[in-house]
């Protein structure tokens, strides 16, 4: 689960005003259509270039998910609970790593599923899958689980007041 104010450059106690002004900001920089720009206006075309642009574009992506988060009052308040009960939890050991395409959506009760090996499942609701909750318990045994969400999401780290790079495995 990643630090959606880290990734707007700001901290937990900003007020919405102050989370847009750094959303705005971070715009600037990552926005597609002002690094397309910058792109055509260089006199270097090399394929470094066109690997930056994408770059820029994975990282607007993850900068504009932080903002609609953070910028919705109820989505705001419940990733707020989520994160500090994710930083009070007890360090529990990690059985297994699984990627989050591999649960299963029940419209029934609006959850995923991935089964585990004592017979009963480890279960994330929408708002878990959607904030990228990332460790999970068996709600029948003591088992738990890491889950890994296939983007450049779980990969983006920014670094206070320095645009990084995205380093792909």
């Amino acid at each position: 689960m990643e630090n959606l104010y880290e990734i707007l450059q700001s901290d937990p106690g900003a007020s919405t005003e102050q989370l847009r002004d750094s959303y705005k900001r971070l715009v600037r920089l990552y926005h597609p259509d002002k690094n397309l720009q910058t792109l055509l206006l260089s006199n270097n075309h090399e394929t470094s270039s066109a690997t930056e642009n994408t770059q820029n574009a994975d990282k607007f992506i993850i900068i504009d998910r932080a903002w609609k988060i953070l910028s919705d009052p109820e989505l705001r308040s419940q990733f707020d609970a989520k994160w500090h009960d994710r930083n009070l939890a007890q360090e529990l050991p990690i059985q297994d790593e699984v990627l989050f395409e591999d649960f299963d959506y029940t419209d029934e009760e609006k959850v995923y599923l991935f089964p585990c090996r004592c017979g009963g499942y480890y279960v994330l609701s929408e708002l878990d899958s959607q904030l990228h909750f990332d460790i999970v318990c068996c709600e029948t045994c003591s088992l738990t689980i890491k889950v890994l969400y296939k983007s450049a999401y779980s990969e983006f780290e920014l670094q206070k007041g320095k645009p990084v790079n995205i380093q792909k495995n």
